[in-house]
């Protein structure tokens, strides 16, 4: 008989214990004659929502992966100038390299925290996938003699196989069944590239954080009252963010007017 593992679930899921407890038949009576729910239709309607708005970033996300499949080319001939300019290197690109595995489940490349009720998410950076591609473990030739990159893995952590594909940058063409690499390279360099993404994020936040402190005792100082002014009316972000769209965009005018 054979042995189907499903990648879609880490090991963590199938030895998680089910969280059920059983509700008494009195408890159910009571509970009913009050007219409560256990999901109440409040709370069914705010999940539909939510799978609503997650159906409509699924397709947002596939249209940029080919967006920027499609412009891969010119995306990798201005590498240098992407990584050195924060406005394009922060671009999300988390939807651009997928992979997972046995036991492992799938590798997110987004990840969601809550502080104070304010959900962040933190994505893998255009810069830190651009670095991922310069890595030998994510390169192969490709037969029109460009060079391929690896976009999506998947193996195990027990044998250390994996299957991967990529994409040409030159000719478009995708070439499947990659195999003969280490699973566990390819996930502890993608691993440590969401980290530094992480750790971008957090010192950012940080420094702009200590800057609105020095703000704030700097005009405290110069008479401003204490009682109605708080540190937060001087933190501020990184400045207006830049999308994929955009960035492609302005590198084809910039080749252009290179041309003239």
């Amino acid at each position: 008989m054979a042995i189907i593992f499903d990648d879609k679930k880490s090991i963590n899921d199938y030895l998680k214990k089910p969280d059920i407890h059983p509700e008494s038949f009195t408890s159910l009576c009571k509970r009913q004659t009050v007219g409560l729910k256990l999901v109440s239709d409040d709370m069914e309607q705010e999940k539909k929502e939510q799978e609503e708005v997650a159906k409509l970033l699924e397709k947002r996300f596939e249209r940029k992966k080919k967006l920027l499949f499609d412009n891969l080319d010119l995306i990798l001939r201005h590498k240098d100038e992407i990584l050195e300019t924060p406005r394009y290197a922060n671009i999300d690109a988390h939807y651009a390299i997928k992979g997972g595995g046995c036991y492992v489940g799938p590798i997110s490349t987004s990840k969601h925290y809550n502080f104070a009720g304010t959900l962040v998410n933190i994505n893998l950076k255009l810069g830190e996938l651009l670095e991922l591609w310069d890595n030998e473990q994510f390169k192969i030739p490709c037969k029109c003699g460009s060079t391929a990159v690896i976009h999506y893995f998947s193996g195990s952590p027990l044998s250390g196989g994996s299957i991967a594909t990529s994409i040409c940058p030159n000719c478009k063409e995708q070439i499947h069944n990659i195999r003969g690499r280490s699973f566990g390279k390819y996930m502890g360099h993608l691993l440590l590239k969401m980290r530094e993404s992480t750790e971008k994020v957090a010192k950012s936040v940080t420094a702009q954080w200590t800057l609105a402190e020095s703000e704030y005792e700097k005009k405290v100082a110069e008479g401003h009252s204490s009682c109605w002014y708080r540190k937060g009316a001087e933190f501020h972000g990184d400045g207006k963010s830049c999308d994929l769209e955009t960035m492609i965009n302005e590198l084809q005018l910039k080749e252009f007017a290179q041309q003239q």
